[in-house]
């Protein structure tokens, strides 16, 4: 018995009486001689094989057939479902490496047909379509109806290979044609390499190559499967265990309404670049926050278990939450801005998408307070247990009970005390050397930059590596510095907040180790663009620089921080 049988066999959570049947098949048994025709659940994710899975795939096929072509080379599973009234068999595990044999074999059929025997033809059509059917295809897809369109009339039906050097950019939306061209690729190049007889591996790849094929009669069964493969390590995510859960639970009508919102809510998510795993984890935060340690699938199948609500109402609230999620992070806001530079998004994410789906009445007071929260932790060097439990089990628990602003601040400031968190954020700005932790340093001088104007629609500003750090005062000082500082001078305030602000990467070039008349004139005017950062145009204003300028920004910069962040 396969290593897939056993686990299925010996697994306490499925139903003793399934008639599940477990074999090892080889390719032909499993497209050609048993007459069995196959589909993809409109459930199932997209057909998403690489060019690197490509790769491995037919490297490894290639080395075990020359390796010992008389032995047989097992290649993978497949779980099926018999789904008797499409009269074929839903592929719940297996599909990417199934459409890729299928693939194959077009490919065997375009590229070389002149060299193949009758027998090798005959498999490579049989494993295609039916024997006297054209039309009827040996595999297809309830994903997507123009996933199916694609893999019909680009590679089924026969596939016209035009000369091209860059695949994925001739047929950007098109896996299907671009995995056929991949394969023509890598076969060729190890046909001509190892003088590899097509016509011999045509007929080892039908007969010699080998799955572990397991057959449940339902769907509960296969959705029971589905799940205990992904339990362990098979490459089925959770947002599918979800959205399976979710739909079987439905009959054929109401399937597809709940996978035309799903699909809506991928959509909408991909346009904002943003990431429906993402979505959903915060999601499961707001429905469960004491349990957001557990996987986002579990957690909320739990949730609606409790709650006993239907897959439509389920998918409906999933809509809505989605909206307030993209409109969170879509906002263009200083305070969301500056939340955006924290190196632990989910907490803050899950607070505000939480706030914005139950219409919090203090929104904007929240989100003042969220950033004095945390950036108190991040600059303080905070770890993340000092405020983990807080956000999740009491902030967003709070939120999403509508407690006021005054409660929330007061567990805020609570979790602050209780790690002197405060203590240790004050004391940072009383020390001489600032720069130590880029990521930091650059947020910090943002939200300087940001808060520098009134101005409630500001652009947000990346922090990537062409934003840079400019000592005002250089760490390489030339001669015209040294005589306005003393040695112990530059040590004290070189590194200071107050002798740092921002250039763009041009600019920094530019601004090199110059005098401070020589630097503002690169800040001012430099090739005719004088800098966009706030905080670098307040500098060009001074008349020089030296310990007295230094001491005014620095008190001028750490009033305006604690007006921003010591609120508690």
């Amino acid at each position: 018995m396969s290593t897939f049988a056993k686990l299925i066999f010996n697994n306490p959570n499925l139903n003793e009486a399934m008639e599940i049947k477990a074999e090892i098949t080889n390719i032909e048994n499993l497209l050609i001689g048993n007459k069995k025709f196959y589909q993809i659940p409109d459930y199932q994710r997209p057909y998403a094989w690489s060019k690197d899975n490509v790769s491995v795939l037919i490297d490894d096929l290639v080395s075990a057939y020359l390796e010992n072509k008389e032995k047989t080379y097992f290649c993978g599973s497949m779980v099926l479902v018999n789904n008797a009234s499409d009269r074929r068999f839903d592929i719940i595990d297996g599909q990417q490496r199934t459409t890729t044999f299928i693939i194959m074999s077009c490919v065997f059929r375009d590229v070389y047909a002149s060299e193949l025997s009758a027998e090798a033809k005959d498999y490579i059509k049989v494993s295609i379509q039916d024997r006297y059917d054209k039309d009827k295809k040996k595999l297809r897809f309830l994903t997507d109806e123009q996933y199916q369109i694609d893999f019909k009339e680009t590679v089924l039906k026969g596939i016209d290979f035009k000369p091209t050097k860059r695949i994925e950019k001739a047929f950007p939306d098109n896996k299907y044609l671009q995995n056929a061209y991949y394969i023509r690729e890598f076969l060729a190049e190890r046909v001509k390499d190892e003088k590899i007889d097509v016509n011999d591996f045509v007929i080892w790849f039908f007969e010699k190559v080998e799955l572990a094929v397991i057959t449940c009669p339902s769907e509960d069964s296969a959705i029971q499967i589905f799940s205990v493969l992904n339990d362990r390590g098979m490459q089925l995510g959770p947002e599918d265990i979800l959205k399976a859960e979710l739909m079987r639970k439905l009959d054929k009508k109401d399937r597809t309404a709940f996978k035309s919102k799903w699909e809506k809510i991928n959509i909408k998510l991909k346009s904002a670049d943003l990431d429906l795993n993402q979505m959903l984890t915060t999601y499961s935060n707001y429905k469960r926050p004491d349990n957001h340690r557990i996987r986002f699938d579990k957690n909320l199948i739990k949730a609606f278990d409790i709650e006993g609500k239907n897959a439509q109402e389920i998918i409906t609230e999933i809509y809505n939450f989605s909206e307030a999620y993209t409109e969170t992070l879509a906002e263009e806001n200083k305070y969301r801005y500056c939340l955006k530079y924290l190196r632990h998004r989910m907490y803050w994410e899950g607070i505000l998408s939480t706030a914005s789906f139950v219409k919090y009445p203090e929104i904007e007071a929240l989100k003042k307070i969220l950033v004095a929260y945390y950036y108190q932790n991040w600059i303080a060097g905070g770890t993340v247990a000092r405020f983990a439990h807080t956000s999740f089990n009491v902030i967003l628990k709070q939120v999403k009970n509508l407690y006021s602003i005054d409660n929330i601040k007061k567990s805020m400031r609570e979790n602050l005390n209780k790690y002197q968190t405060t203590e240790a954020f004050r004391e940072a700005f009383e020390g001489e050397n600032w720069v130590s932790n880029t990521m930091r340093d650059k947020a910090i001088l943002l939200l300087l930059e940001y808060f520098s104007t009134d101005d409630s629609k500001q652009n947000f500003i990346p922090l990537n590596n062409k934003l840079h750090i400019e000592h005002i005062l250089p760490q390489t000082p030339n001669a015209d510095w040294k005589d306005i500082f003393t040695e112990k001078e530059r040590e004290k305030w070189t590194n200071s907040l107050a002798n740092l602000t921002l250039l763009s990467g041009k600019k920094n070039t530019q601004a090199q180790n110059y005098s401070f008349d020589k630097k503002k004139k690169v800040y001012e005017n430099a090739n005719g663009i004088t800098t966009s950062f706030l905080i670098t145009q307040e500098v060009v204003k001074s008349e020089k620089w030296d310990v007295e300028a230094l001491e005014n920004r620095q008190k001028s910069l750490n009033s305006k921080i604690m007006e921003i962040l010591d609120i508690f």
